[in-house]
Order: structure tokens, then C-alpha cells, then sequence
């Protein structure tokens, strides 16, 4: 997964065309190199320039990727893709300028040609390694609230259950949300609102929550938060603080209705090493369901 990039489903497709163009522009400029080692013939000075790996359109797509969105930048994946892309440059500079020389031996040149194919495929395998995750992304991610799946959840739970059974001092929570009367949403202004309030509320939580801590539609109108490296108290206070804060929020949904302002539950329990991620998740729809039971809008710790 892209941790840390909070991409639509849209936007991550689109950033999938957008590799997929810039690629076919490297196979292209790769083929003018080839053509010229093999036939003979001039290169643009772009190939040569001290610039060339942002002169070339692969180059020009990285910056203006990273200039759309700061934490693209910051991944690693794109660190490393942008490092070779530059280092792939800096060989085929170096090839074409011995390439050109007088008394070229053919043993150098080939070491020099090897260390473009070496650095090419190295290149391109981390470009498809991005495009990998972004697909993941987009199999992993709820289209309509942008947040992540159940399978996610599970396969998440599951690491953290591991971590806790090596370590039992580790702490960790999970959160069920419901949002309360939203069947009334539905019958009340129709379903494409109640699809603009699932967007806006997930919109609000993730917002209110800390950049590392996930949040997954577990279906219909009901949420986990997994609240890593959390004690229990301090659990409680940010989603109660969280139910608070969602209780005041105004869901504009058309211009000429008024706001809607809705309410959720909470069921809160910690997570352990020895039980399976199904009982923990009960655990928490049974806390849950106590705050409905209990007047609704309010946080119950199991």
C-alpha cells in the first residue's frame, strides 16, 4: 500500500494512466539511444546535458507528480525511482561521450552498455513495483468513502495480533463506529444523501485522527479505527473528543437543503496476542452495540 497517500480510487487510477504514458515516452527515448549505437546518427543534447534526467518526459511527469502531491515525494519507492532515473542518465551520458570517442576499446564500451541495461532494467522494475502498490491501493480501497476494505482490516489485525503475542506490553485498539439513525437518512432524503454523509463523516474522522492511525469500512455505515501505539485511556479521550467534534459537524448535501447533522457510537476494546482477529472485532460490535443500547452518541469501552 501507498502508507501515508490518501488517494481516491479516481486519482489512483489515473495516476496508473499517467505511469503508463510516461513509460511509453522512456521506450521511446530508449529507442532513439539504441537506434543511434546501431545505426549510427545524431541525439538531441538532451542526452548528454547535465539535466537530461529532467529535461526527458519521464523526468518532467516525477516533478510535476511530486509538486501534485508532497507525500508522493516523500515515499520511498519514489525516492529510489527518482535516484536511478537520474543514475540511468548519468550511464548513458557516459556511454555516448566514450561511444564518440577515438580509440574506443570495444571490451569498455560493453561495460559501459552493460551498466545502461543493468540501471534500465533496475528502473523499470521499480516503476512497475509503484504501479503494483497503486493497483493494490485501488483493489484495497472502498470507491465510495475512500477508505480501506474489510480484507485490509483483517490482514492488518492480523500483524498487529502477531506483534502483541511477541510483545504483550504493545498496545493497540480498534474502534467500531456506526453512525446512528441512518436507515432515517436513507428513508428520509434518498440514498445518493445518505452516500454524501458516509463520505463526509469518513472525511471528518480521518481528519480528526492521527495520519497513522487506519480507518476501514466494515460495511454499510459502520467503520473500524485501528488506533496503533494507543493506551486505552488515551484511546478513549480522542474519540470521545472525535464523537463530540461529529456531533457539531454540518453535512452540506445540496445547495438548497439545509445541513444534516448526524451522530455515531462507539465500541472500544483492546486488542490482545491470544485471540482471533474475528473475536476482537465481536468484542468491539458488542461495546458498540452497548452504546446504542444506551442512548446512542456516546463511547463504550469493552
Amino acid at each position: 500500500m501507498l502508507e501515508g497517500v490518501d488517494l481516491t480510487v479516481v486519482e489512483s487510477r489515473s495516476l496508473m494512466h499517467r505511469i503508463e504514458v510516461a513509460m511509453v515516452s522512456h521506450d521511446e527515448w530508449l529507442a532513439e539511444l539504441y537506434r543511434a549505437l546501431i545505426c549510427g546518427g545524431s541525439l538531441s543534447e538532451e542526452y548528454t546535458a547535465s539535466d537530461a534526467f529532467e529535461r526527458c518526459k519521464f523526468g518532467q511527469w516525477l516533478r510535476m507528480l511530486c509538486q501534485y502531491n508532497e507525500k508522493l515525494e516523500s515515499l520511498p519507492l519514489i525516492k529510489d525511482i527518482d535516484f536511478l532515473h537520474r543514475r540511468m542518465h548519468q550511464s548513458v551520458k557516459e556511454l555516448l561521450i566514450y561511444h564518440g570517442s577515438n580509440n574506443v576499446d570495444r571490451t569498455v564500451l560493453a561495460t559501459l552498455y552493460d551498466e545502461v541495461i543493468a540501471k534500465k532494467m533496475a528502473f523499470r522494475w521499480l516503476v512497475a513495483a509503484l504501479d503494483h502498490l497503486i493497483c493494490y491501493q485501488i483493489l484495497h480501497t472502498d470507491p465510495l468513502t475512500n477508505t480501506l476494505g474489510r480484507e485490509k482490516l483483517i490482514a492488518t489485525l492480523n500483524r498487529e495480533i502477531a506483534e502483541i503475542a511477541k510483545n504483550p506490553a504493545r498496545e493497540s485498539l480498534i474502534a467500531m463506529i456506526d453512525i446512528d439513525h441512518f436507515k432515517n437518512i436513507n428513508d428520509t432524503f434518498g440514498h445518493l444523501v445518505g452516500d454524501r454523509v458516509l463520505v463526509e463523516v469518513t472525511r471528518f474522522v480521518k481528519a480528526n485522527l492521527r495520519p497513522t492511525d487506519l480507518v476501514f469500512r466494515y460495511g454499510g455505515e459502520e467503520f473500524v479505527i485501528f488506533l496503533s501505539g494507543t493506551s486505552q485511556t488515551w484511546a478513549g479521550t480522542l474519540l470521545d473528543r472525535l464523537r463530540q467534534r461529529l456531533s457539531l459537524y454540518e453535512i452540506t448535501t445540496s445547495p438548497v437543503t439545509l445541513p444534516i447533522n448526524v451522530t455515531a457510537s462507539f465500541g472500544v476494546t483492546r486488542l490482545t496476542g491470544n485471540e482471533s482477529v474475528q473475536d476482537q472485532l465481536e468484542r468491539a460490535d458488542q461495546a458498540m452495540y452497548l452504546a446504542k443500547t444506551q442512548g446512542r452518541n456516546r463511547v463504550v469501552i469493552a
